[in-house]
């Protein structure tokens, strides 16, 4: 280390000419990094969903249950979960923390590549999930000026839609509420039986006859040309007067057999504070830089509305607009943290020259941190300014300490030269190196935490890692360099009064001397007030896994009504709804909302690529006034909505962080599992009885109290095979009947329709009409379906669900309290009382899991964190007695971060533990600072309370002023003014409490330990060497003898 400074100090220009190209690199790669909320990473699951258009028990026999034999016994699969559900089986593969996703994903596609299924199913579809799967812009598209719907969409089908689409970074598209020309043919069931027709034939006629296609190519003198066969069906009147061949030999018109009709239609329907809207969700890819995708949004629409002026666009969300609140937020923050450490420094310095080199330190450092991210890969985000605003008061320890023992030999010294600089940084060289490395090496197990957390933290740990290496780099080249040019011949150092002694540092000596005289009384009340500060404050400390955000507006709701609600009904109650959270006013009188979106029929998710029209589910979208507090006003519509909804129906509500981990839909819950469905259903309504006691819980239900109506048709397979048919045939003939056939987009009228052709609604709207559908005998006889099988509506599950080829029913609900884990652990010890059905099992699943699988390994991560420590020391040191005095520290920083926990309201969380974890490197660096300086006298020939009581005077001012600058500037972050300090607030609250008693304390305590410690190695040393003499005695005489 002292190359480095020597280095420094004769190359000043080049160390100039460094300085300078590291600002420059670090500006230009903070302008390159790609920029995003939070680190991309993706959660260790692997979804495959597959379409088919059945119910729920035939889609878990005919796709999920091969599809999970499949994929059961892959290479790092923990666990394995399935729903089916109407038309769709969706299969969760949960992997183990060391595999990846899309390594993954390639087996499990190679898996079931050759699983038989249905042909009618769709192809299954794998996907991984992560952070960039979500929407990154919302906006709702509505005409005004008297624009009709139709102008609207046929702009926004010709210019808008294409317009995003062409966007780079874009992923897809969802589009809500834009209505598309359709051409509906609605067959008639009694002219097809009249003509010994079937569906499938007259849909096979129609599609013949449309076929466009290249039929080859000729060859004309040379010139190649393809041969193209079209069809003249290029009107709806040709369409409906096309002729038709029956088997009889008959000829009859398409209008006769099916009714033709144009019409527009929504697949959903949106609307924006009343007015009939296009929703519109853009996803990006994984690559994307999401701020570059939502100014290049922005600069679409700013265009768009010039030529289209009577179009409004409206953001319901930019997550680029939230990207940059956070980072301006961060930085505002981090800056001020870095303003407030420097009147700090420039109080206790009182010399202007040296603050301003101590200043040096913040910026050289984020700027080499910045340069040294883009090579690893790392972004700049909420986690990685989180790292380098904690880094801020952190950074100018090192340079405190060197400038502030240069400036105090500068003081002593006769002759000042350089040599007095470089003796100074030589001095504390090895103590902030020790400091830092220690610091350092407190992260370095965060880097193997597995799984979604390690992922999200990780960047935050190496962010600040390399910011604390830098400042001990420029501590030891850069500081000393500039003292030598600003510093070595000012006329404002005063010559040092050896007799002068502060009123601070002559109290301090006083009580390092009491405690020193009362050892056992000092640690007895040292001892006393840790345990006595554990019993006051953790059983009042809220657990929960992340801190929730007080900053968030916006919000969702989700509405469910009875299954057999239609659109229509569901249209005219979301118009009620609307109505009432637009005229609900805030404190203040404003409007309680600033816009209500309103999307009916749209669930938000997502199968196989397709997002369904559901009837009985809509969703709200909405943002909370100024005034308002937008959890109160969560809970309060999500009773109104319920009240004004009919019997049976459900409301979902919560809060969005825009780019955050996405949020569950519920905190808790209790899984059963066996082998009998009764059994299963039994237990659950005996589990959510016990749970409704708890007033805390909302929105409890079970997987399994959920059921739909469907018609069944069971096939009598005696009467089925007297006619030579098997019930796969009879399947496929129903299909045909009932199914809706997509023809495709075809152009009639110079018009492009979307096509489809079905049976007409009323020749299937009862169990009667269904009975009578005609079936085809392999052998031309026809007969009814009602014939060989019973047709009945029955009661259904909507959904089956299985974890490891078993099925399970899961109770859940959510948490209204900060104090999740708390309430999670009360809840499942008292359902432990609940006396279940025989071979049902319990399992514990949500917030409670995820809170005990992270505590234990942030617990696993601090226990290693302090062996890595303790060893750094001893090597420093080359002993172990001095470091194990040091790490008496650590107890008294934990005293500091509760009562800043419970006095500041925050709970214990991922977060706060973070924080606990950086006080065990942050602590010892003023241990080690004052037991190096022991250290040294002690070499010098010091006694070890003379050099106690030396090295406390001497590092009394650097330690207070190290301390000082990290808690000052951790304390914007501490208020938490902004979004973008969600995530750091719980760390420096932590930080500040514990490092404001472990510095007052370790003063004190440190010095008794290390007393304590040498007392018992003289003690131990003077035992063997009277029992060395004993022995020599005894030879002596045996000599004699």
């Amino acid at each position: 280390m002292n190359k480095l400074t020597q280095f420094s100090m004769k190359n000043i220009m080049a160390v100039i000419i460094i300085v300078l190209l590291l600002f420059g690199g670090g500006a230009y790669s903070a302008t390159s990094l790609k920029v995003e909320s939070f680190p991309d990473i993706s959660f260790p699951v692997v979804l495959v969903n597959t379409q088919y258009l059945a119910p729920p028990k035939d889609v878990l026999e005919d796709v999920t249950k091969p599809l999970e034999k499949a994929v059961a016994g892959l290479e790092g699969l923990k666990n394995l979960t399935s729903t089916s559900s109407d038309n769709f089986s969706t299969i969760v593969l949960e992997l183990e923390q060391d595999k990846k996703p899309d390594d993954v994903k390639k087996d499990v596609e190679s898996l079931i590549a050759n699983v038989k299924l249905p042909l009618s199913s769709e192809k299954p579809k794998v996907q991984t999930l992560g952070f960039a799967s979500q929407p990154v812009y919302y906006l709702s598209v509505y005409g005004t000026n008297g624009m009709s719907q139709q102008e609207l969409d046929k702009v926004y089908k010709d210019v808008i839609l294409p317009g995003f689409t062409a966007m780079k970074g874009v992923d897809h598209i969802d589009s809500i509420g834009n209505q598309e020309a359709v051409l509906t043919l609605k067959m008639d069931a009694n002219v097809i039986n009249a003509y010994n027709l079937t569906p499938a034939q007259l849909s096979q006629s129609i599609k013949a006859a449309i076929a466009s296609s290249p039929a080859g190519s000729v060859d004309f003198n040379g010139n190649t040309q393809m041969v193209r066969v079209k069809s003249d069906l290029n009107t709806i009147y040709n369409l409906e007067n096309m002729k038709i061949s029956t088997p009889k030999g008959d000829t009859l018109l398409l209008k006769q057999a099916a009714k033709v009709e144009a019409i527009t239609e929504a697949t959903f329907m949106s609307r924006l504070n009343g007015l009939p809207a296009i929703g519109v969700h853009l996803y990006k890819t994984k690559n994307a830089n999401a701020v570059e995708f939502g100014a290049d949004a922005d600069k679409l629409m700013a265009g768009w509305k010039t030529e289209f002026p009577n179009i409004v666009f409206h953001t319901v969300y930019n997550a680029a607009k939230d990207i940059k609140g956070s980072i301006d937020g961060m930085i505002k923050e981090g800056g001020l943290g870095a303003l407030l450490a420097s009147v700090m420094i420039l109080l206790f310095l009182r010399n202007v020259r040296m603050t301003i080199i101590v200043l040096v330190s913040i910026p050289l450092s984020i700027m080499i941190t910045l340069l040294v991210m883009a090579p690893l890969g790392i972004t700049l985000n909420i986690m990685t300014l989180g790292g380098m605003a904690i880094a801020v008061g952190r950074v100018v320890d090192d340079s405190i300490v060197v400038i502030e023992n240069i400036y105090s030999q500068l003081v002593k010294a006769h002759d000042r030269d350089e040599s007095v600089i470089r003796l100074a940084t030589a001095q504390v060289a090895s103590a902030i190196t020790s400091s830092t490395i220690t610091t350092v090496g407190v992260f370095t197990p965060i880097t193997f935490v597995s799984g979604v957390l390690g992922e999200v933290f990780r960047p935050f740990a190496i962010t600040l890692v390399v910011a604390l290496l830098s400042s001990l780099i420029v501590a030891l080249t850069v500081i000393p360099m500039l003292a030598k040019l600003m510093v070595l011949r000012s006329k404002n150092i005063k010559m040092h009064d050896e007799n002068e002694v502060g009123k601070v540092a002559m109290s301090y000596k006083k009580a390092l001397l009491w405690s020193l005289n009362n050892r056992k009384k000092t640690v007895f009340l040292s001892i006393l007030l840790f345990f006595g500060t554990i019993a006051g404050t953790v059983p009042f400390l809220a657990t929960s896994f992340m801190p929730e955000s007080e900053s968030d507006k916006m919000m969702q709701f989700t509405i469910k009504m009875p299954r057999e609600t239609t659109i229509e009904t569901m249209n005219e109650k979301v118009k009620e709804l609307e109505a009432t959270m637009r005229e609900s006013k805030d404190p203040v009188g404003q409007p309680t909302f600033d816009y209500v979106e309103s999307l009916i029929g749209y669930n938000g998710t997502e199968q196989n690529g397709i997002t369904d029209r559901i009837a009985y589910r809509s969703m709200f979208f909405a943002s909370a006034s100024q005034a308002s507090n937008a959890k109160q006003v969560v809970k309060d519509f999500k009773e109104k909505l319920l009240y004004l909804l009919p019997k049976g129906s459900e409301v979902e509500g919560m809060l969005l962080s825009g780019g955050g981990p996405p949020a569950s839909n519920y905190d808790f819950s209790y899984m059963l599992k066996g082998d009998d469905l009764n059994s299963l259903k039994e237990g659950a309504e005996l589990i959510k009885a016990k749970m409704r006691e708890n007033p805390k819980l909302l929105e409890i239900k079970d997987s399994l109290s959920e059921s739909k109506t469907e018609v069944e048709v069971a096939v009598d397979q005696n009467k089925a095979r007297l006619y030579g048919l098997s019930s796969a045939q009879i399947m496929d003939a129903l299909h045909s009947w009932l199914a809706e056939d997509n023809i495709g987009d075809l152009k009639f009228d110079n018009t492009l329709f979307k096509t489809k052709i079905m049976l007409d609604p009323s020749f299937k709207n009862s169990v009667d009409k269904i009975g009578k559908f005609t079936i085809t005998t392999p052998t031309g006889v026809k007969l009814n379906l009602n014939e060989i099988a019973k047709v009945q509506q029955i009661d259904a599950p909507v959904a089956i669900t299985r974890e490891k080829q078993e099925q399970y029913v899961s109770v859940t609900a959510k948490i209204d309290s900060p104090d999740k884990g708390g309430i999670s652990k009360t809840l499942t010890d008292s359902l432990k009382t609940v006396e279940l059905p025989s071979g049902v099992r319990t399992e514990v699943k949500g917030v409670t899991d995820d809170i005990q699988r992270s505590f234990n390994q942030m617990f696993i991560a601090m226990i290693a964190s302090i062996f890595i420590v303790f060893l750094v020391m001893v090597l420093a040191f080359g002993n172990a007695s001095a470091p194990f005095s040091i790490l008496f520290s650590l107890p008294l920083a934990a005293i500091g971060g509760l009562l800043g926990l419970l006095v500041t309201h925050e709970s214990i969380n991922i977060t706060s533990l973070i924080g606990f974890l950086m006080l065990i490197g942050v602590v010892v660096t003023n241990a080690i600072v004052l037991v190096d300086r022991v250290q040294q006298l002690r070499e010098a020939g010091h006694s070890v309370r003379d050099a106690l009581i030396e090295a406390g005077l001497t590092r009394l001012r650097p330690i207070i002023m190290t301390a000082g600058a990290t808690i000052i500037a951790l304390m914007p972050l501490a208020l938490g003014l902004s979004k973008g300090t969600l995530i750091s607030k719980g760390l420096a609250v932590v930080v500040i409490g514990g490092l404001t008693t472990s510095t007052l304390l370790t003063l004190v305590i440190v010095p008794i330990m290390y007393e304590m410690i040498e007392g018992f190695k003289r003690r131990i040393s003077r035992r063997f060497n009277k029992k060395d003499h004993v022995m020599l005695d005894v030879k002596a005489i045996g000599t004699e003898q």
